[in-house]
């Protein structure tokens, strides 16, 4: 009877509004934010296109301490923007489920320990509007998605999410119940590697080949990536092949056997960041190593079907084209591939 009292009791405590929120129910008038939760659960692509709306609303509160809660591994984007993380591994929470049972109140007693006023939710899941209306954070902006997010946690709601935009609009558009617009000109993700020397040793210019990806769909076909790197090996260039935790021997075997090929593994974010800016050119599945590429300014062929990535602006020194694919990505040949890199190229 008492473990069931003891539960009733946390039941109700979690159902009941804490006092901050329910003395800031409605929109109105909202004070200058002192302490700024930025959220952002995306993956490592998503980070890269969260940066514009992350550098807003730093330039819209400067005197404010913002603390970005994102993913490990993509909360070194941030970092290497200079921002203040906090991150959170999703990737053990998920693999363990028990860990969840003392890694999420320890999360909820740092948040309501760092008494944040205003919580800005990018990415927009339903756990992570928990997370701000949990913590007792008073001010709540979130992405309004469909199926993801819970409204009625959400006390200062942006437009309605359009699910078929570009990601770096969307995440703009959160901002906009706090009274900022970003400049189109602004909305281009951009990254600076990080100083010293990267871990690609100078040389001749450098073709980049990204293989892999999250999904099997979103992968073009291993031995035309090889078909390519022999093709581009014949024209006395180098070429890298980057490796990631997502690259299996099926993917990578075709590249590795082709004599001449360079292979980067394992790098950390930082390292990645400044071997992609050391590449002429990057030929990349759409995933993560894309958006980067992007962003540190080098000239970027992606495959397949990435509308959230699909346009980006050229910017100086750099151009991205996406090769969308009439189906699925088999259906992109090697000829279509090797005329755009020497457009690209000789850019």
């Amino acid at each position: 009877m008492r473990l069931r009292s003891l539960a009733a009791n946390l039941l109700c405590r979690v159902r009941r509004p804490a006092p901050q929120a329910r003395s800031d129910q409605g929109y109105g008038r909202m004070k200058t934010p002192k302490r700024i939760l930025l959220i952002d659960f995306g993956q490592l692509g998503d980070a890269v296109m969260a940066l514009p709306a992350a550098r807003a609303l730093r330039a819209r509160f400067p005197r404010a301490q913002l603390t970005v809660l994102a993913a490990l591994g993509p909360d070194a984007i941030f970092r290497l923007a200079g921002f203040e993380t906090l991150p959170v591994d999703r990737v053990r929470w998920k693999r363990r489920r028990w860990v969840v049972l003392y890694a999420v109140p320890a999360l909820l007693l740092r948040l309501r320990l760092g008494r944040f006023d205003l919580s800005v939710d990018l990415h927009s899941y339903k756990e992570t509007n928990w997370l701000a209306f949990l913590a007792r954070i008073p001010n709540r902006v979130a992405m309004l998605r469909p199926t993801r997010s819970i409204p009625s946690l959400i006390n200062r709601p942006p437009p309605p999410d359009d699910p078929y935009g570009r990601l770096v609009d969307r995440y703009c558009q959160v901002l906009q119940p706090l009274g900022i617009q970003v400049s189109p000109l602004d909305r281009i993700p951009a990254l600076t590697p990080p100083p010293g020397p990267g871990p690609l040793n100078p040389g001749p210019s450098i073709l980049g080949i990204c293989p892999g990806a999250g999904h099997p769909s979103r992968c073009w076909p291993p031995d035309r990536f090889a078909e390519v790197a022999r093709a581009w090996l014949a024209r006395g260039t180098r070429v890298v092949v980057f490796a990631g935790p997502e690259e299996d021997a099926t993917i990578l075997d075709p590249l590795i056997a082709i004599p001449g090929i360079e292979v980067a593994r394992d790098l950390s974010i930082p390292e990645l960041t400044a071997a992609l800016a050391a590449c002429r050119v990057v030929l990349t599945n759409p995933t993560g190593p894309s958006h980067i590429a992007a962003a540190v300014g080098a000239r970027v062929l992606t495959l397949g079907e990435i509308p959230a990535f699909d346009p980006v602006p050229v910017r100086p020194h750099g151009a991205v084209v996406a090769l969308r694919a009439s189906g699925s990505i088999d259906s992109i040949t090697v000829p279509e591939v090797l005329a755009i890199l020497e457009r690209l190229w000789d850019a």
